[in-house]
């Protein structure tokens, strides 16, 4: 990311504080409960449980609206997010990790990798997103002009309510998603508590699952990163996978991986895995959806 792509994102972030400029009403905070977490949904399940991770299939239309979503985050394209990802779990925790705290440091891991485009590895057809995904054509539209649905976003936000909407609709909750998605390479590598003994350092939180739409549930995820669930028993609250679910009732996903018994096993032992589950991380094109 240059230096004017990171100046844009740090002045959004720091347009967030123009909300105590404004009067409070409560519609505005549904305004930014429906901007965060429809965005939220977008990238937790087109960015991470689909691009990166294959936990599902879906229709054509259904991945365009999500990726959009996903996009409107502001959180760069959807290959160049769900490609590191990949080398996330790779390397998690580890040299190579694109944002661990521990080998990087907290800020780095939160906000630095993101805006450092140098120190990244090249996607190319070695990685599994790109090599699958690069070339569909609205995917790859997406992908090179991923800065044009963000500036849209806010321009009709504030065409529909002015300087009101403009901070509640677009900059406060781009703000409070960059933090929560964050949020899980950091907090989620440091607090939280460990079913799993994961050969890194992640841990479930539920307040940063509540934040990032069922992503907290972390330590669940690293144990077993294919299913299409974060948080695997019903108190775990995962907004990304009931939404997955009734896109499968509604016939718009399928093959949607669930979580195998022998991991619940585990969990109810106690017991260290064998070996580290590695379905997803050099995981062979698919068949894409037609």
């Amino acid at each position: 990311m240059g230096a004017l792509s990171a100046s844009i994102f740090w002045l959004v972030q720091a347009s967030a504080l123009l909300v105590f400029t404004i009067p409070f009403r409560w519609e505005y905070l549904g305004l930014w409960t429906a901007s965060h977490f429809i965005r939220a949904l977008g990238l937790t399940i087109s960015y991470h449980r689909y691009y990166a991770h294959r936990a599902f299939q879906m229709n054509r239309g259904a991945r365009f609206f999500w990726t959009l979503a996903g996009v409107l985050a502001m959180q760069k394209g959807p290959l160049w997010w769900a490609g590191h990802h990949v080398y996330h779990h790779k390397y998690a925790d580890r040299d190579g990790d694109p944002h661990s705290p521990r080998m990087s440091g907290f800020y780095y891991a939160h906000f630095g990798w993101f805006l450092n485009d140098a120190r990244h590895r090249k996607l190319d057809a070695s990685n599994p997103v790109w090599r699958t995904f690069s070339s569909i054509p609205e995917i790859a539209f997406l992908e090179t002009w991923y800065a044009l649905p963000p500036l849209a976003l806010a321009i009709a936000m504030y065409a529909i309510g002015g300087w009101a909407w403009l901070i509640w609709g677009f900059c406060v909750p781009t703000m409070t998603l960059a933090h929560a998605t964050f949020a899980i390479n950091t907090v989620n590598h440091l607090f939280g508590t460990r079913r799993f003994r994961t050969q890194d350092d992640s841990t479930n939180n539920a307040l940063t699952a509540l934040f990032a739409a069922g992503e907290g549930w972390h330590n669940n995820h690293h144990r077993y990163q294919r299913a299409a669930r974060n948080g695997f028993y019903w108190w775990e609250f995962d907004l990304s996978y009931y939404v997955i679910w009734t896109m499968e009732t509604l016939g718009l996903a399928w093959d949607v991986q669930r979580v195998p018994a022998r991991i619940y096993r585990e969990a109810r032992l106690g017991a260290a895995p064998a070996t580290e589950d590695e379905e997803m991380i050099s995981a062979p094109a698919e068949p894409l959806p037609s």
